[in-house]
């Protein structure tokens, strides 16, 4: 199993620009991890968990 070396969030206010946001992230060599979810707070988030393995 690889190590995860960093974990993130992204989070945005709808899907689109969430999606927009994971593909950033995968653009700098993260993966995403578990499903996406939302928040129903005192404001609406889409999130998606981040993370980044060691290589090697």
């Amino acid at each position: 199993m690889n190590e995860i070396i960093e974990y993130v969030t992204a989070l945005a206010s709808n899907i689109k620009d969430l999606d927009k946001k994971v593909n950033d992230f995968i653009e700098q060599g993260y993966q995403p991890y578990g499903s996406p979810y939302v928040t129903e707070g005192t404001e609406f988030l889409a999130c998606q968990a981040m993370v980044k393995h060691k290589i090697g």
